[in-house]
């Protein structure tokens, strides 16, 4: 990180979308390599289609996105949606995704603080997530952040 001055978190609009649409894609891209294993022409493929589904969601307001943008570049976001859990209006954190260059300076924790804002304006009293079990710093960060395991999603291979 350059300085933290430099460092903006804001939602991104329609239009800051197709300007960071590469470096979303990309952010993308290597987390379904990195969490489900993946190979980089299915991860590429299934991105696309993420990417042009976010546009549509978030110009139909179902879908937050905020970004943490360095120089005027995108260096993370959280792709965030409001649903309903046995009625309780919920925040879920669809995506979070931090450049591996500024991993471990505190991105991702300012990205999910902005969620909770964001919660909080809205009323909305909890923030859900999934995360891969294989991915270790994000649980961490998750625990760190007070997250608590609620349920377990599990597969059985045959």
């Amino acid at each position: 990180m350059k300085g933290e001055n430099s460092l903006i978190i804001r939602e991104l609009k329609s239009e800051d979308l197709e300007k960071y649409s590469l470096a979303v894609k990309e952010l993308l891209i290597e987390t379904y390599i990195n969490n489900f294993r993946i190979q980089d022409k299915q991860a590429e493929e299934l991105c696309e289609d993420k990417l042009s589904l976010l546009a549509g969601y978030i110009s139909t307001g179902s879908a937050i996105v905020i970004a943490a943008i360095e120089m005027d570049e995108l260096i993370g976001f959280t792709w965030l949606y409001k649903h309903y859990f046995f009625g309780e209006k919920r925040l879920h954190v669809n995506q979070i995704a931090v450049n591996t260059r500024y991993r471990g300076k505190g991105i991702g924790k300012k990205l999910i603080q902005e969620a909770e804002n964001q919660a909080i304006r809205e009323g909305i009293k909890t923030i859900d997530l999934f995360v891969s079990e294989v991915n270790q710093s994000a649980l961490n960060l998750y625990d760190k952040l007070g997250f608590n395991t609620e349920r377990r999603y599990m597969k059985k291979e045959l």
